[in-house]
């Protein structure tokens, strides 16, 4: 009898499974006028807490600015369409075709700094009607903005609860909800809905919590939802807990470094009583503490978040934790520089890890960027005086690969090793490079020293201070 239950869990995983994987991917056609014979590429987010994104697939547009791409998609999600650095997004459901243009300022379609400019793709769907996911939450964005410009006021301000519930009324009665919890459309509006509610109750939060986060379904993958979520729990367990003092707080992460009793004394508050919300509230609240470094220990947060990460029951909760931790000591001093690899003038591959064993200085660029040029001017005597202890690199990010070979002609005295980073759009991202100039000096472990090094002004004193047992050689290298 106990073999034909198993044998009956086993049919209807198959059957689930099957199902699943028997889903059709999502077909995107389009046109790309600015990206002719280059190529778009197409990410999700991993989790929403992090924003982390991974990649999904790419597609070349041809020259005559059209391309078709298919996607696996299992359930409906926001999905980033990219190009350089520019990047835009439209929610996505499993199954459907989607007919598209994508637009952008072409004048900053090709500058590292576009994002920082505000540059955007823009996505038009055609054939759409207004029962479309997209059309639907534009449109309500665009109500849902208008109100906020217009009543935000007076509901920061507390204004009595008739007029409260009288403004709230004129978007819940526009916008009427479903109940359906796989209503995706129905879910976003109301967590865009729950922020007012939260901006009003803001003294109310064990009010808001039952009212739109007890025991009730958690949707990861809706925006909404995930903004709401993080806006509530934002350094709950340092300044909102009555139940969590700081003591407690010292004595389970400090001290104990203990993660099941630290989820123990959370349980004892009645917002954290849910396991899921637990653990989610303190993934992100860990986060948090990490920025207090002269009141917690850090090596203790991130232990507790690799704890949670490998004795979690719940697969996404696993994803955010790892997430967080890499962001935490993404870039830090003392961590490992992310592995990356690209060109010479010669076409020649390199890697950050041909040079282990080495000190790198790593510096970044533009041709158009007068200040990193300037900074080559005292890296060129860095590079004669430490070039045996040193390797240097100076890494263009110019998406033209050829303007590294006429850069490298025009600058002659500069005898370092230049590279291109191949148009590897995940290297920017990796090494947050939005601004510039740039640098960063690692050890022969490949563990991060200095990031940012200082400015150039301060870069001979940086060395010599680093460096203050190194004898240099006699001559310049030749």
């Amino acid at each position: 009898m106990r073999l034909s239950f198993i044998y009956i869990g086993i049919f209807f995983y198959l059957l689930l499974s099957s199902n699943l994987y028997a889903l059709k991917p999502v077909t995107m056609e389009g046109k790309a006028p600015f990206a002719k014979g280059k190529e778009i590429w197409l990410y999700r987010y991993d989790d929403l807490f992090n924003k982390k994104k991974v990649f999904i697939t790419k597609t070349t547009v041809d020259d005559s600015g059209n391309f078709l791409v298919q996607v696996p998609i299992l359930e409906t999600q926001e999905l980033l369409i990219c190009f350089n650095t520019t990047e835009g997004s439209l929610f996505v459901e499993p199954e459907k075709n989607y007919s598209i243009t994508l637009y952008t300022n072409e004048q900053l379609i090709n500058r590292l700094d576009a994002k920082s400019l505000g540059n955007s793709i823009q996505i038009e769907i055609h054939h759409t009607d207004t029962n479309e996911l997209n059309w639907k939450i534009n449109y309500f964005n665009q109500f849902y903005n208008y109100f906020l410009f217009k009543h935000s006021l007076p509901i920061l301000n507390m204004v009595n609860q008739s007029v409260y519930d009288s403004l709230l009324c004129i978007i819940t009665d526009k916008f009427p909800l479903s109940s359906d919890t796989n209503d995706f459309y129905s879910i976003y509006v109301k967590f865009r809905i729950a922020e007012i509610e939260r901006m009003y109750y803001k003294k109310s939060p064990y009010r808001l919590y039952i009212k739109y986060l007890d025991n009730k379904y958690v949707h990861y993958h809706n925006p909404a939802y995930m903004d709401f979520f993080t806006a509530f729990f934002n350094s709950y367990l340092y300044t909102g807990s009555k139940q969590i003092t700081k003591e407690i707080l010292y004595q389970d992460i400090n001290h104990l470094n203990n993660y099941f009793k630290l989820l123990d004394d959370m349980g004892k508050d009645p917002i954290l009583v849910n396991e899921i919300i637990r653990e989610m509230a303190l993934i992100q609240n860990l986060a948090n503490l990490f920025a207090y470094y002269d009141e917690f220990n850090r090596s203790n947060i991130l232990s507790l978040l690799k704890h949670l990460s490998a004795t979690t029951k719940f697969p996404e909760h696993k994803i955010m934790a790892e997430n967080k931790i890499k962001s935490l000591i993404n870039l830090q001093v003392g961590s490992k520089a992310p592995e990356f690899t690209a060109i010479d003038i010669h076409n020649n591959t390199i890697s950050l890890s041909d040079y282990k064993g080495s000190y790198v200085f790593l510096h970044f660029f533009t041709k158009d960027c007068e200040e990193c040029i300037r900074e080559m001017l005292i890296i060129k005597n860095l590079f004669e005086t430490y070039n045996e202890k040193v390797q240097f690199i100076s890494v263009m990010l110019d998406f033209e690969p050829t303007q590294l070979y006429h850069f490298v002609n025009a600058y002659p005295d500069f005898k370092w090793k230049f590279v291109h980073f191949n148009n590897d759009f995940s290297f920017i991202e990796n090494y947050r490079l939005y601004a510039l100039p740039l640098g960063m000096l690692i050890d022969s472990a490949g563990q991060i020293i200095s990031y940012p090094s200082p400015a150039f002004t301060e870069l001979g004193n940086f060395f010599s201070s680093h460096f203050e047992n190194y004898i240099p050689q006699t001559s310049p290298p030749k």
